[in-house]
């Protein structure tokens, strides 16, 4: 049986762990070319994510890969993206203001 205590360490370890990674906004941008089919080179056009925060932003392409967001451009866009790709286009749009 596990414990309330041995749940509650899990899973801060598992957060830790997702956000280990400081994105790179210069590597972001390098992985930006297919974000900008829809979004812009500057991340304006509509839906708009320049500025956004760096957290909502990878917790948003998670939902997507997961499946939990649905959009059919947006799962596809996001289903080889590593934790690190996240990071690292979060921190280059969040740069984009």
């Amino acid at each position: 049986m596990i414990t309330r205590g041995v749940l509650v360490l899990s899973a801060g370890l598992m957060l830790a762990a997702s956000s280990v990674h400081a994105g790179d906004a210069t590597a972001g941008k390098a992985k930006s070319e297919g974000c900008a089919s829809c979004h812009g080179d500057t991340g304006k056009e509509d839906p708009a994510i320049a500025g956004m925060d760096e957290a909502k932003f990878v917790q948003g392409l998670k939902a997507y890969q997961s499946g939990e967001r649905k959009n059919k451009k947006m799962m596809k866009a996001t289903a080889g993206l590593s934790d690190a790709d996240m990071a690292d286009l979060a921190a280059y749009y969040a740069t984009l203001k």
